[in-house]
């Protein structure tokens, strides 16, 4: 069992659904990383990369209407990121697919390294550079993390 990895206040962008959607990422993680790589948890594994799928289709699209609405100037070259991490999720979903038994572990391994790649690379550091343009949304009542 991976080192789980636990979210902290400094990964906060707005206080309420961009970070309750950072917080199922990290869940999904997780879980990715509990998850011994061996040929019985395929087909678990699959789902885990499915949920990851139809997590990021769903937050990026809220993300980008978030930039759009707090005037975020990084807007564009963020959906590029987004684009970018879609493609490489669609290249581990085929590698998870197609892997033999005796591959299992290394695809595993790359993909347990992009996903702390996402995390790190993508939501802590260019995620957070959203914090300042977010922060108006921080102190309205009723926001909660």
């Amino acid at each position: 069992m991976a080192m789980p990895i636990l979210w902290r206040e400094a990964m906060s962008v707005d206080g309420g659904v961009i970070d309750r959607d950072h917080k199922a990422l990290i869940a999904i993680i997780n879980e990715f990383g509990d998850t011994l790589p061996h040929i019985n948890a395929r087909e678990h594994l699959k789902s885990i990369v499915s949920k990851l799928r139809n997590y990021a289709n769903i937050h990026f699209r809220r993300e980008e209407s978030f930039q759009r609405y707090i005037k975020y100037p990084e807007h564009e070259s963020h959906r590029h990121e987004h684009a970018k991490l879609i493609d490489a999720l669609s290249y581990v979903e085929e590698e998870l697919a197609s892997a033999q038994e005796r591959e299992l572990d290394i695809v595993h391994k790359r993909m347990t390294e992009f996903l702390r790649h996402w995390l790190i690379d993508h939501v802590i550091q260019l995620d957070l550079r959203m914090k300042p343009f977010a922060g108006h949304l921080r102190t309205r009542p009723g926001r909660g993390g």
